[in-house]
């Protein structure tokens, strides 16, 4: 309170040129300092009046200059002066909010830059999908022709009419038959692998043993997860396993076939073959030789079964009726839904082969 006006004019320049340098180097304006600090008035160029002349409070200004002609803005009237501890605050509070802007500026760049990369990265994203959508899109073309392509080929409503020569109409003898082309021969099936499933099933229904034993291969695949050739090996190690009674359970076909085949040679040659003939009615069946004959070989073979059948005949038409007796249970059985000898024993391989592996 003690100087006089030119000390405190010579006090107010340092400050203003202290402000003047700290606002060239933190590039804030003049006009938003000044409007920041105290009072109707400012320091330096704030304000509207020079960096001394003003601030001083005299008319006629520091070093020569005029009120008025060091500022940028109007001249006004000078009310106070603001303290260097008030310049000090305002100018801490204009760093601090200088500051929160640049933080948010910061803040909003980065926002900017990830929201740029992620459209970015999206658009990358819906280009690499369009490439595959379209690859597909051209896969599938591909494969509806093909597939079209084999459906004609396979419909007869698609296959071409031939017309025979000389013959007049559209009746089914002016029509020629189908002759297959040498591409559609070259995809003829030549094994029961390069059927389908449906077919697979269908002809497995009927009883086929190759494709019940495909159908099988490709089950082993897939349980095991293994390729067509691996899956023969296993199936090998089923019917290693499924053999080793083998022969005791085809036993009773066995001795049937034998008893079939001996049965047969020995009916012929007891009926028609002279020294077995013989030796059988006369031994065995004590039958004499017929009237007037003395030998065997004066006799005809017609004339020797004629002379056998008297005995003959009830053994072989009992066995004949024995036989048709038993192919009729097993018919009735088998409308019965009962398991054959033949049914009952793959039933018993079956729950045998499960309880091994």
């Amino acid at each position: 309170a003690g100087r006089s006006p030119s000390q405190r004019g010579g006090a107010n320049l340092r400050v203003a040129s202290a402000l003047d340098a700290m606002m060239a180097v933190r590039r804030l304006p003049a006009r938003a300092l000044a409007s920041r600090l105290p009072g109707p008035g400012g320091v330096g160029g704030f304000g509207g009046f020079g960096i001394a002349g003003r601030a001083a409070g005299t008319s006629g200004g520091i070093n020569g200059v005029a009120p008025g002609e060091a500022g940028a803005g109007p001249r006004l009237p000078i009310v106070g002066v603001p303290s260097a501890d008030n310049v000090l605050e305002t100018l801490r509070t204009l760093e601090a909010e200088g500051a929160d802007l640049r933080a948010q500026i910061r803040v909003s760049n980065s926002l900017h830059r990830k929201r740029n990369d992620l459209l970015l990265t999206s658009l990358q994203h819906a280009q690499t999908e369009r490439v595959e959508l379209q690859e597909r899109l051209t896969q599938l073309t591909k494969d509806f022709h093909v597939m079209a392509e084999t459906i004609q080929a396979e419909s007869l409503s698609f296959r071409k009419r031939v017309q025979r020569k000389g013959i007049e109409g559209q009746g089914g003898q002016s029509r020629m038959a189908y002759r297959p082309e040498h591409n559609y021969a070259l995809k003829q099936p030549t094994h029961v692998c390069e059927l389908s499933h449906q077919s697979l099933a269908e002809m497995a229904m009927l009883g086929n043993h190759c494709s019940r034993r495909e159908r099988l291969l490709r089950e082993v695949m897939c349980v095991d997860g293994i390729s067509w050739g691996q899956a023969h090996d296993v199936i090998n190690k089923f019917d290693k396993f499924n053999e080793r009674f083998y022969w005791i359970e085809t036993m009773p076909y066995r001795i049937g076939i034998t008893a079939a085949f001996l049965g047969g040679l020995a009916s012929i040659a007891l009926v028609f073959w002279s020294p077995v003939a013989v030796w059988y009615g006369l031994d065995v069946a004590g039958e004499e030789l017929p009237d007037g004959v003395k030998d065997i070989d004066e006799l005809t073979v017609n004339q020797v079964g004629t002379w056998t059948w008297s005995w003959m005949e009830p053994m072989i038409g009992t066995a004949s009726f024995v036989l048709l007796c038993c192919q009729f249970i097993r018919g009735q059985a088998v409308k019965m839904n009962m398991r054959s000898y033949s049914e009952q024993l793959l039933h018993w391989r079956g729950g045998r082969g499960r309880q091994g592996l």
